[in-house]
């Protein structure tokens, strides 16, 4: 990825008793991507403008923030947007504190399998996947930190609605997560509880990585506890990632036995580097099962996505 590095300087060291230093990286993304579910056809066309402003005080500590202009990546029409400037990161030696209007408590750990990011937008509908019952973000402060070669992350999230309400958030949440490497395999653990409006849930998941053959295998495990049963019960997830050639290319599997039925999730993701930041993609997504909706006009149990997405 091509980045445009500025520095800005004081102008008069008259105004500042010290000179300020401050590093902005400006970076770009963008997609063209034909999706189809059961002759649902669909062209995406996205991507971002992101922009990261950084300093260091006199004491070694950075301050840093983004922002970006974007067109989301994997809908259809335009859907534009501006983000950002609405989180601040303060980084020391031993790790970062950021406080933000959108953090996200650590869920989803072990569903290693689930790839695509595509090839998802007309599946049917999935009743019993394995998640918290209802939102997993908003404002709060998140906490990064090392102890030993372990690092641990901790969210606290205490306005669901992103309004930065500190004691009046109708929904609060809370997360740990844990990455310890083990030699050449890395594992990672992760707790979340979630109390959304009186609705509690919470999911403990874990995953372990490492090298297999010419490529990377991973495994992991999701459970969730819901006040109701929709998404209550246990997922189990596989991925093996590789190279063809040039090519990168993955293969996934999730199966879930949550709400007293079971379903599967088969992904398949393909990219091939054009050079220059453009690479050609593909992807598959296919979802069957007790806990998978029936297709509609404009779903289906299989979506396909092809197209390129390029780096600027």
């Amino acid at each position: 990825m091509k980045k445009i590095i500025l520095t800005i300087s004081a102008l008069s060291a008259a105004l500042f008793s010290t000179a300020a230093n401050a590093d902005i990286s400006v970076s770009g993304s963008a997609n063209t991507v034909y999706t189809d579910a059961g002759g649902n056809s669909e062209a995406h066309i996205g991507g971002a403008v992101s922009f990261s402003l950084s300093t260091t005080t006199d004491a070694g500590m950075t301050v840093s923030t983004s922002a970006a202009m974007t067109n989301d990546k994997d809908k259809k029409g335009a859907n534009n947007a501006t983000t950002g400037l609405s989180s601040v990161t303060f980084g020391f030696a031993s790790g970062s504190i950021t406080l933000a209007d959108d953090v996200a408590v650590p869920t989803g750990t072990g569903l290693v399998g689930e790839l695509v990011t595509y090839a998802d937008t007309n599946l049917v509908t999935h009743s019993n996947d394995v998640k918290l019952n209802g939102d997993d973000d908003g404002s709060g402060v998140s906490a990064t930190t090392s102890i030993g070669d372990m690092t641990v992350k901790g969210v606290y999230v205490y306005d669901d609605l992103h309004g930065s309400d500190v004691d009046g958030g109708t929904g609060t949440g809370q997360g740990v997560s844990v990455t310890i490497p083990l030699g050449s395999m890395t594992a990672t653990i992760a707790s979340a509880s979630f109390d959304d409006a009186g609705s509690d849930s919470s999911t403990f998941g874990g995953s372990l990585s490492m090298a297999a053959g010419a490529g990377t295998l991973a495994v992991g495990l999701e459970t969730s506890s819901n006040d109701t049963a929709t998404h209550e019960g246990e997922a189990y997830s596989i991925s093996y990632s590789t190279t063809l050639g040039s090519a990168s290319v993955a293969i996934g599997y999730t199966g879930y036995d949550a709400n007293s039925t079971t379903s599967s999730l088969t992904d398949v993701t393909f990219s091939q580097s054009l050079g220059g930041g453009v690479s050609l993609i593909g992807e598959i997504s296919s979802l069957t099962g007790a806990g998978a909706a029936a297709p509609t006009s404009s779903t289906d149990e299989t979506q396909v996505a092809i197209g390129t997405t390029f780096s600027f």
